[in-house]
């Protein structure tokens, strides 16, 4: 199994930190969209490594059309060396329309389109007279056909996906699934990876076509408690989203969700931590010393292709999520 970390912070921290990750002997770094948009944050990742991969966990697809998201993710593979990732996600109905006003509609469906654009683009570039004409997406002039490049290959695609319906579709026309932080090795065990299966029959493709990429939350400190306070934090918060809910389910705590909200919404995070019983929080994540968190991880072995080991951004200062990754680095690193 594979082990990836996330970058992040300023523009100017990003090329060095993705350089401490592949001297650290890891396979990949991955750029996140918050503020900062991850196709840049995965230009200078590129420009500062040369071995390790670097991936997008995930880029916004919908703000963007699926065209400029082909071009970008071309543009990223040549400056790599054929080195980047492209990992796509469809958010929720709230971001899509209050931030970037775009209209929120079928996500798994048009997300499928989206790819099927994206690889509809770089045949074009390739010299291929091809075109997508589809429920949501239409591009009929794909290129501006300049010199073909034939012996560019397609940036593998990947996916962002919680449910069945989106888990589904990255089984039929994805090269990776991101799985959430929430997502538990037993959701991915019983829900995920069947939906993947699922889809790959119904494409006619092999399960191994589609890469399952696992995102457990890690936190690593000398005295445990005080690691899976963090952890048991960052999940009350994702725990208020109700796309989630079925991960709850799963585990049997879907009736806390109403008192996180109201904790959430009081501002009160010693509710919200309070809410997350011990076993809940080492079901979904890694807390704990180096060293149990170096047992607990293996919950995935055997599951996910890679890991992508996440500190709990939501509580910790800079300082200690800086901390938090230097410990991995240390713990996971070759």
């Amino acid at each position: 199994m594979d082990y990836g970390i996330g970058v992040g912070g300023s523009m100017a921290m990003i090329g060095p930190m993705a350089k401490m990750i592949e001297d650290a002997g890891f396979e990949s770094c991955w750029a996140a969209e918050t503020t900062n948009t991850a196709f840049i944050s995965a230009a200078a990742a590129v420009q500062q490594t040369s071995k390790v991969k670097v991936g997008t966990a995930i880029a916004l697809a919908f703000p963007r059309s699926p065209t400029i998201a082909a071009m970008t993710a071309w543009d990223l593979d040549e400056l790599s060396g054929g080195r980047f990732i492209c990992g796509l996600g469809s958010q929720v109905k709230r971001v899509n329309e209050q931030r970037f006003s775009v209209t929120f509609e079928h996500p798994g469906p048009k997300l499928k389109e989206y790819a099927q654009v994206m690889r509809t683009v770089w045949a074009a570039n390739r010299g291929e007279d091809v075109t997508f004409e589809g429920r949501f997406y239409n591009v009929t002039m794909p290129t501006f056909h300049g010199r073909p490049q034939p012996d560019r290959r397609d940036v593998p695609i990947y996916f962002a996906a919680v449910g069945k319906v989106m888990s589904r579709i990255c089984g039929e026309v994805a090269d990776g699934l991101l799985g959430h932080p929430l997502a538990s090795p037993r959701y991915l065990a019983e829900v995920v990876k069947p939906a993947i299966a699922t889809g790959a029959e119904r494409a006619g493709r092999r399960v191994s076509d589609c890469n399952l990429t696992g995102a457990p939350m890690i936190s690593i400190h000398d005295d445990a408690e005080v690691a899976r306070r963090e952890v048991k934090l960052q999940i009350a918060f994702y725990a208020t989203t109700r796309t989630y809910s079925p991960i709850l389910e799963m585990h049997g705590r879907a009736a806390i969700v109403p008192s996180l909200r109201d904790a959430f919404a009081a501002k009160d995070k010693e509710r919200m931590i309070e809410l997350i019983d011990d076993d809940l929080c080492d079901a979904i994540a890694a807390a704990g010393t180096a060293d149990e968190v170096r047992d607990r991880i293996k919950q995935w072995d055997g599951l996910c292709d890679r890991l992508l080991l996440s500190p709990p951004w939501y509580g910790p200062r800079f300082e200690r999520l800086i901390e938090i990754g230097q410990a991995i680095l240390q713990t996971f690193g070759a």
